[in-house]
């Protein structure tokens, strides 16, 4: 059965391809297995929470601007620090879902890509970081995350979509709960990692020690015809 918020977002659908306002869409699914690659958690929820760097860098690639202090559209890296977009992603001579850019994390970092946390704070537009990230590795507290896999771009009647999946392996002794999930995109020419989405996982997923965590980032685009 459809609940009335979902209902809602498909009539928003709609309602864009007969305007021709195109409306993007992006949803989370994490998936647990245990240490003999058995699923005991699945959970999918629609993700409604990019944060202001998404929605600055759509708009000055849009409109052909910078990203100044004076228009408000500077982006800030998940270091807190504020940064100022003066070059196009053409500018640069990497492929731009190359291992190691854009969204794309090689194994073992946890500065770009999927990224996970422990964090349960309300989700805020403002966000630059997730609440309290995981950090790498296989100490107490950390998953080993996997590189990113190559995005998978499919077309489906007139609907545009891309899936990003990463995973994470629980050697640190004790099980984790995962409250928040995060992207965070990498710019060559800008020298920085940005988060573009944060958001919350309702009631959070445990994964257990020896056990993996599957994360898949969707993003759909309904075209008008």
């Amino acid at each position: 059965m459809v609940d009335i918020k979902e209902k809602e977002y498909q009539q928003l659908r709609k309602l864009g391809q007969k305007l021709h306002i195109p409306i993007p869409e992006a949803f989370w699914e994490l998936e647990v297995r245990d240490k003999d690659g058995k699923v005991i958690q699945r959970h999918k929820q629609r993700s409604h929470s990019w944060v202001r760097n998404a929605y600055n860098i759509i708009y000055y690639y849009l409109c052909g601007v910078r990203g100044t202090e004076e228009n408000s559209l500077r982006v800030r890296m998940t270091n807190g620090t504020w940064k100022i977009i003066n070059y196009v992603m053409a500018c640069s001579n990497r492929i731009w879902d190359s291992e190691g850019n854009g969204y794309r994390a090689p194994a073992g970092s946890d500065l770009l890509g999927i990224v996970v946390g422990t964090g349960a704070l309300a989700e805020d537009f403002e966000s630059y970081a997730l609440a309290s990230q995981i950090a790498n590795g296989n100490g107490s507290g950390q998953l080993a995350y996997a590189a990113s896999e190559a995005p998978v771009v499919s077309t489906i009647d007139t609907t545009k979509r891309t899936q990003w999946v990463r995973y994470f392996n629980n050697n640190s002794g004790a099980a984790i709960t995962v409250n928040e999930v995060g992207l965070i995109i990498y710019f060559f020419y800008q020298g920085g990692n940005y988060l573009t989405d944060r958001s919350l996982i309702a009631g959070g997923v445990e994964v257990p020690n020896t056990g993996q965590l599957k994360v898949t980032y969707t993003i759909e685009l309904t075209y008008p015809a």
